[in-house]
């Protein structure tokens, strides 16, 4: 059966190589020149497993195995592979209350070298790190926001073998050489501009220039143009999802001189509203926003028209917010990057699912947050296809999804796109 995935970035690349696993014909395609040329190019490539949903934190502890084995899981590939480094990650949240405690228990359960660290361990390990409270984060022009804390953070949570993936385009480019062995096609600069079902078990796919390509399934994981996509489908669902413009900025890191004896973790600082981790071999550091309340969504409705050049408001409102939790941090020259998210607007959570149009599935939402379980959504959504086109039911009976590597399984109605809002734990970090 002929299978057409549409989008090369690191989801979609991963759920080409795991259709091909399953038997399928497949073909990618991309409107840029290669794989991971589009949003993916710009992730921070954060690999984390603190989150409010139980599924997630599994998924995520599976993507990090993952990460971890990465030769094991493409099989052989001649070209470099990825670089997986784990400094631990440092979550800092408003209060350490009984949902904190809540995820620090799931995450225990399922295996994750986890800890609460108390202001004074913090100050001891970390000592560069301000711990005083920032929350709730201001805007820039509130007089409150060069004020000193008041008092101290309740502590943080620390996964110690987090971290974060070295340039996560090369990812998308390994899973494409490993589609590639396996028998995928990718059309790269081919962009999709129709796509119409013509009889109960096929698709018409028309590209850019003229030809098309006949399929029995189609996958959308077009990334930020997912909503475009599916409206060329005529496809509806009851989630939306838009397109949200972002910037990361990068900094000199004060640590980088001292001969390695301070070593920055990756922070998701939910106090302060940012995040952050090291960069360029540690000699940097990047800065991202984890979208406090205080601070307006940029969302555009034409993903292919808006600025990629970093603006002023955004760098100081980060790099400030960076300054304050990380004091030796100096402002610098502005570098950085500005891209798109495709954010599922309810719950930010991705939707991994068929769709009323037979044949046609979405894995789509992920919200900047994704990188991490991306092998593990290529895997969830082939075997979502599979079971639906055998006359499997996900809806009235969604997949129990098992993760083969740390032993789990997963009821995954809580990425169906009938689902309702999700309670999250604010932590969609990079």
């Amino acid at each position: 059966m002929r299978a057409c995935v549409i989008g090369a970035g690191v989801v979609g690349c991963a759920v080409a190589l795991e259709l091909q696993r399953h038997g399928f014909d497949v073909t990618v395609v991309d409107k840029n020149g290669d794989a991971g040329h589009g949003s993916t190019s710009s992730s921070c490539g954060i690999v984390r497993r603190y989150y409010a949903q139980p599924g997630m934190i599994a998924m995520a502890h599976e993507g990090a195995q993952i990460w971890a084995n990465w030769d094991d899981f493409l099989g052989p590939v001649d070209d470099e592979k990825i670089a997986f480094h784990r400094p631990g990650m440092l979550f800092i949240p408003p209060k350490l209350d009984a949902g904190v405690a809540a995820i620090v228990a799931e995450m225990k359960r399922v295996g994750i070298k986890v800890s609460v660290l108390s202001p004074q361990e913090i100050n001891e390990r970390f000592p560069f790190l301000d711990i005083s409270s920032f929350y709730p984060p201001v805007a820039l022009d509130d007089p409150r926001f060069f004020e000193p804390g008041e008092h101290l953070i309740e502590g943080a949570v620390f996964e110690e073998d987090a971290g974060y993936v070295v340039y996560p385009a090369l990812a998308a480019q390994n899973l494409r050489r490993a589609g590639e062995r396996e028998g995928v096609c990718f059309l790269f600069r081919h962009q999709v501009t129709a796509i119409r079902k013509v009889e109960a078990q096929r698709f018409v796919v028309e590209l850019a220039g003229g030809t098309s390509l006949d399929t029995e399934v189609v996958v959308n994981v077009s990334g930020p143009h997912s909503a475009i996509t599916n409206r060329l489908a005529g496809v509806t669902l009851p989630l939306e999802t838009r397109a949200l413009r972002r910037e990361v900025h990068a900094l000199e890191n004060p640590l980088a001189g001292d001969g390695g004896h301070a070593v920055l973790p990756v922070v998701g600082d939910l106090d302060g509203g940012i995040y952050f981790r090291p960069e360029a071999g540690g000699r940097d550091i990047i800065v991202g926003s984890t979208d406090p309340q205080c601070d307006v969504l940029e969302f555009v409705d034409d993903p292919d028209n808006i600025n990629r050049e970093i603006t002023q408001p955004y760098r100081r409102r980060q790099c400030l917010r960076l300054m304050k939790r990380f004091p030796e941090v100096t402002l610098g020259r502005p570098r950085g990057l500005a891209d798109l998210y495709d954010v599922t607007v309810a719950d930010w959570y991705p939707i991994v699912d068929r769709t009323d149009v037979p044949g046609y599935y979405v894995c789509i939402g992920t919200s900047g947050s994704s990188f991490k379980t991306a092998p593990v959504l290529g895997m969830l959504m082939a075997q979502i296809v599979a079971a639906c086109e055998e006359g499997h039911d996900t809806d009235e009976s969604p997949i129990q999804f098992t993760l083969p590597r740390i032993g789990v399984t997963v009821d995954t109605r809580f990425l169906s796109r009938r689902r309702g809002q999700i309670h999250t734990s604010a932590t969609v970090i990079g």
